[in-house]
């Protein structure tokens, strides 16, 4: 770009002397020398502006490779006041987007900011204190597509919509990298728990107590643009138990610059509900009534504050099933942010749960979510409280007692995020609660890696904790302690210490 207006600027130059020289009572010989030199400048000027442009034409085509979260992030910034963060990272496009119909650079001193999180309206967390869940974002951030943060942290439903929200960023041939490294260490303390295994049989007893370090997770994430209407998305993951697993492999047609409209079609996460209420490590109480992975095919649509999702899938070989979710984030006010969610599937068999087809196997059993989240600036920091509900769209023994009833659960949480001491810092506080799930298996955060779910279902969980970036916000450290009380009396407390490491 510099080439180019130097080059225009001796042109320019040149036209103002050959017009002066016309103007002079001087030979015409002379005249027309000197208007041959100056149009051959003219056409060397020409040539070079040509070898500019096919240049970068060359550079915008050519394959290239990188990494997502050094293209995408860029967490050497920090700033008491999240106003100002917001200010501080703008694109090239951003650049352009602020020169109004007269060619006049607009005053953004003048303009509103359209939220704490997002200049242009919608959600953007790049620039905001990372909250994250098992190392993927949280609170408000889990409501928008246009969060400019590492891949690892990008939210598993809203993934393929946040990637092809920045495929612009690359060129449309380029394979670009990400990573995800989750070590948690623990100690955990309470009464024995009755488990079953993931066939329902019962098994040995949880330990009451104990304590550990753990591999959690390893992913290791490979993108690739193919072209301009085409995504591609691999990733592998391993644990310490060293088992080496594909998560997610799926192709997303589409491009936002020609339509808000996008399919995927692979083996992806289902794009159906956000559940709260959990911490750093600690998932929701919810999470049993949850979805997974499913290979499915979707049609997606995206905006700045919306993103919506229907996928089809297979249960099993002989039965078609399908979920759909809605996901809306904006910022109302420059103080005044809003996340809601609501998601729907039709059979939790096949959608990668573990309680329900344990419960309820052979069973059409689907759930229904409503979930929302405000956010408010207070002083350099940003609070905010999240409320969700979700149940069964059917019945079943989830009790054990004969009957058949709906099972389903509520959850509360409240977190605020501020840069204390030059890093960024969050507190959260969690709870929530189920119903009808005396004899519904679940998962419990102590020791990862046993083998099996707890026999009777939580009834209350409450979580408390903090989690504060390090090394340029890629390195999270998240502290917490979870207390669970279960239908048949028992209880467990585990603290944890999350660490959350983004490549």
């Amino acid at each position: 770009m510099a080439y180019i207006f130097r080059s225009f600027t001796i042109y320019f130059l040149y036209m103002l002397s050959f017009e002066y020289l016309l103007a002079q009572p001087k030979e015409s010989s002379s005249v027309k020398e000197t208007a041959i030199q100056l149009q051959q400048q003219i056409q060397s000027l020409q040539n070079e502006i040509k070898e500019l442009e096919y240049s970068e034409f060359q550079e915008n085509n050519n394959s290239s490779f990188s990494t997502y979260s050094s293209v995408v992030t860029d967490n050497s910034e920090v700033s008491e006041n999240p106003l100002d963060r917001n200010l501080i990272k703008q694109d090239r496009m951003e650049i352009m987007q602020n020169v109004n119909a007269d060619n006049q650079i607009i005053d953004l001193k003048n303009e509103p900011l359209g939220g704490v999180f997002n200049t242009k309206g919608g959600i953007n967390v790049g620039n905001m204190p990372a909250i994250t869940n098992r190392g993927q974002v949280a609170f408000l951030g889990a409501y928008s597509g246009n969060n400019e943060i590492p891949i690892g942290q990008i939210s598993s439903t809203l993934f393929a919509t946040t990637v092809l929200g920045q495929r612009d960023k690359f060129s449309d041939y380029e394979i670009f990298l990400g990573g995800f490294i989750g070590i948690d260490a623990q100690t955990w303390f309470g009464d024995s728990l009755k488990r079953v295994d993931f066939n329902g049989k019962p098994t040995s007893s949880f330990s009451k107590n104990g304590q550990n370090i753990y591999l959690t997770s390893a992913t290791l994430y490979f993108l690739a643009n193919a072209g301009e209407y085409l995504t591609a998305s691999y990733d592998v993951s391993a644990n310490e138990d060293g088992d080496f697993f594909i998560n997610n492999a799926f192709a997303i047609f589409g491009n936002l610059t020609v339509s808000p409209f996008f399919v995927t079609a692979g083996r992806s996460p289902l794009t159906v509900a956000n559940f709260g209420g959990g911490g750093t490590y600690v998932g929701s109480v919810a999470d049993y009534l949850g979805v997974g992975r499913a290979t499915n095919v979707s049609l997606n649509y995206k905006s700045d504050t919306t993103n919506i999702s229907v996928a089809a899938f297979g249960t099993d070989d002989q039965t078609a099933n399908f979920s759909a979710g809605f996901f809306y984030g904006d910022s109302w006010t420059k103080d005044l942010s809003v996340g809601f969610n609501t998601g729907y599937v039709y059979n939790l068999n096949g959608a990668e749960n573990l309680s329900i087809p344990m419960i309820a196997p052979g069973k059409t059993i689907g759930a229904y979510n409503i979930d929302t989240n405000v956010a408010y600036n207070i002083g350099t920091g940003v609070l905010q409280v999240n409320v969700g509900w979700v149940t069964t769209t059917g019945a079943a023994d989830f009790n054990g007692t004969g009957d058949d009833v709906f099972t389903g659960a509520w959850y509360i949480g409240g977190n605020y995020s501020l840069n204390l001491a030059e890093r960024d810092t969050n507190f959260t506080v969690g709870y929530g609660q189920t119903y009808n799930a005396a004899a519904t298996p679940m998962s419990i955060p102590a020791s990862p890696f046993q083998d099996g779910l707890s026999a009777s279902g939580i009834k209350n969980q409450l979580v408390f904790s903090a989690q504060r970036a390090y090394f340029d916000n890629n390195v999270l450290f998240g502290p917490e302690w979870a207390y669970q009380k279960f239908y048949d009396g028992s209880s467990m407390n585990t603290i944890t210490l999350d660490i959350s490491i983004y490549l």
